[in-house]
């Protein structure tokens, strides 16, 4: 039997994290939000370490509040054995241990409090157009069809969207992850709040503490050698396959030693993919239904959160201004791109060092793409096309142009004939709008920021007062206060990149 449900703005499938908070977000903006979520009974999820850093995001998502009241395990750095080097890392502020499981059931009472509306339902079919019709499959065994205005396929590994020719996997290597929980009363006092990571020659492992006493403990092996599927006959039993990678680590099988199995082990899929392009007509993939970067950087959760804020804003865009959907779409996707290469980077960054330790396969084909590590990203998202500070305190040109400015006390700026302006997407509170943006030669994309100045800004200004103390001036009293050393930092690229022209004046 079916039946028709009503129309709604948007309909987003999958309440994990990613769509959860796209639905708090969409419902509190005023949209009409269906939130199609079936639970697994039983099933066990995994721990995760947030680190203090993400306090930011939940406090500009709204989220910090509730999180807090949930009274989640305490996350004051980790502990780490990697490529037979042991390192260390403290966090003043406190970050939380979650399990997933509780930490998921949070994030959706938000939305429901922001009154999106819970479907507990199996979406069974996702046919894009205007609008996006949705049929899935309720509690009461009837069939619902649900037709919507914009769809976020939040549905992770699943791909209720993304599985069907937008998703493709890295067809290097696959990884199993194996978990399970212990009871650690003797586990060392001193780490009752930090994660332990070890790798050694062909796997890693991690342990999330939940409480002083309890953690989740978690093995990642290559999955084609694992045989642990338990379909074939002569399969290793999975206790058996789990407790002998356990055995490979020093660390972590040292303060097993007096500790007691809480649970059965259980295997995830941890193998990393991404997609083709992660928008459709009128479907967007969000979160880890778009792409699954490694879990060694604990940087899923943040990554999924961040990817619902972007689909909110694009969806709320694309529902309100139908002229900029294009615009939209494509500054969704080129994002959704650079993230997972970003995080792919830095992950194959620590593989490319056990590599070097180990000198296995396992490590060797994970560090293949690890040339060009870009520096770690700043917790939060990039709002608009900028340079980080890392990269322009490593550009010797900048350096170099940078002292010029200091040092010269009759400086003149003048455009180059190189100077370019285009019309870049940006997003601008909860929406994408258009600003302008500069051509710089040497760099691959428009570029509005840097160092926290306006580049365009800066530029057009630049053109105007031609000498520095002036131009400094003019962008105070035109733009807005920032420190000198930003200022001098934007002017120093421009001119190292020959978008400006710096000349000694006449006294």
């Amino acid at each position: 039997m079916s039946r028709h449900a009503d129309q709604c703005d948007v309909l987003v499938v999958g309440a994990g994290p990613a769509g959860s908070t796209a639905a708090q977000l969409l419902a509190s903006w005023g949209w009409s939000v269906v939130l199609v979520h079936r639970a697994a009974p039983g099933r066990p999820t995994l721990a995760e370490s947030l680190p203090a850093s993400a306090r930011k995001l939940f406090a500009f998502l709204g989220q910090l509040d509730r999180i807090e009241a949930a009274g989640f395990h305490p996350n004051e750095g980790n502990v780490a054995r990697w490529a037979d080097a042991s390192r260390v890392t403290r966090s003043a502020d406190a970050g939380f241990h979650v399990s997933r499981g509780v930490f998921d059931q949070v994030l959706r009472d938000g939305a429901v409090a922001a009154r999106a509306r819970v479907v507990d339902a199996v979406v069974r079919r996702v046919e894009p157009g205007d609008p996006v019709e949705v049929t899935f499959a309720a509690g009461d065994h009837h069939v619902e069809t649900c037709r919507a205005r914009f769809v976020l396929d939040c549905s992770g590994r699943a791909g209720v969207v993304a599985r069907h020719g937008l998703r493709r996997a890295d067809d290097r290597y696959r990884t199993l992850a194996i978990a399970a929980e212990w009871d650690c009363p003797a586990w060392p006092a001193d780490e009752h709040t930090r994660t332990l990571v070890e790798s050694y020659r062909d796997g890693w492992a991690w342990s999330v503490p939940l409480s002083t006493t309890r953690r989740q403990c978690t093995v990642m092996i290559e999955s084609r050698s694992a045989k642990a599927s338990g379909l074939r006959p002569d399969a290793v039993p999975l206790a058996t396959l789990y407790q002998q990678e356990l055995a490979k680590s020093v660390e972590l099988s040292g303060r097993l030693a007096s500790a007691t199995l809480a649970s059965a082990p259980w295997p995830c899929d941890a193998s990393i993919y991404d997609s083709t392009r992660a928008a459709d007509e009128g479907v967007l993939l969000v979160g880890d239904a778009a792409s699954f970067i490694e879990p060694l950087s604990s940087a899923g959760v943040k990554k999924a959160l961040l990817s619902a804020w972007r689909a909110a804003v694009v969806a709320n865009t694309c529902l309100r201004h139908r002229a900029l959907t294009g615009a939209a779409l494509d500054l969704y996707v080129g994002r959704e791109r650079q993230v997972y290469a970003e995080c792919m980077r830095r992950s194959n960054g620590f593989f490319a060092e056990a590599a070097n330790a180990y000198g296995t396969p396992f490590w060797s084909t994970r560090a293949a793409d690890a040339t060009g590590i870009l520096p770690a990203a700043d917790d939060g998202d990039s709002f608009s096309p900028e340079l980080s500070d890392a990269a322009l305190a490593r550009d010797p040109d900048v350096r170099l142009a940078f002292a010029h400015l200091r040092a010269s006390e009759h400086l003149r700026l003048r455009a180059s004939d190189a100077l370019r302006f285009e019309s870049v997407a940006i997003i601008e509170g909860r929406e994408v709008v258009m600003r302008d943006a500069l051509i710089v030669p040497g760099l691959d994309a428009p570029l509005q920021f840097a160092a926290g100045v306006n580049l365009p800004a800066l530029a057009r200004l630049a053109t105007a007062c031609k000498e520095v103390p002036a131009l400094i001036a003019a962008y105070h009293a035109q733009v807005g206060p920032v420190p000198l050393t930003g200022l001098l930092t934007g002017l120093s690229l421009l001119v190292a990149r020959h978008a400006l022209v710096a000349e000694a004046s006449a006294s």
